[in-house]
């Protein structure tokens, strides 16, 4: 539940405001909650076709290496990526990712930013509601903190296998 009110919070300051504004957290387990609700409220944002709220999230000169669909360099690319890809209101398939319980781990960088990485499930989501989990991926995130603001600026995408379920 707390963790629940906190991704709701974090979600809401940046909608209402555009940022956070918090200080670097002051230690390892401060920083994986801040972490984990912003993975929480980013991916709750990506897949369902709110650019102007997941842009919020990266820096400018974001950089996404993907073992599957390339490298896609700056935040605009990248947006204008997720716009073609799930923007679609007749597309038949949605996405969704998952955290997979357990993998997420957190690394302080100095007090300029933290490596995220761990696993995620996807699922493609039907019209009619129903979901299927269709492969695992690992990943990592490099989080710049700038300003009283987290964002990505580098993301690795790696290992996408198929679900095994």
């Amino acid at each position: 539940m707390k963790t629940r009110i906190l991704i709701l919070f974090v979600l809401f300051a940046w909608t209402s405001k555009g940022q956070t504004s918090t200080a670097y957290p002051s230690d390892e387990k401060q920083l994986y909650k801040v972490l984990f609700a912003l993975d929480s409220s980013l991916f709750a944002t990506a897949y369902t076709c709110q650019p102007e709220i997941t842009e919020k999230f990266f820096t400018d000169d974001m950089e996404f290496y993907h073992d599957k669909g390339g490298i896609t360099i700056s935040k605009a690319a990248f947006i204008a990526n997720l716009k073609k890809n799930f923007c679609d209101p007749n597309r038949e398939v949605g996405l969704k990712r998952v955290l997979v319980p357990g993998t997420m781990k957190v690394y302080p960088m100095g007090n300029y930013g933290a490596v995220q990485n761990g696993e995620h499930y996807f699922y493609e989501v039907y019209k009619d509601g129903t979901e299927k989990r269709v492969g695992i991926a690992k990943f990592t995130h490099l989080w710049m903190f700038k300003d009283g603001v987290w964002r990505i600026s580098r993301v690795i995408s790696y290992d996408h296998q198929p679900a095994s379920n």
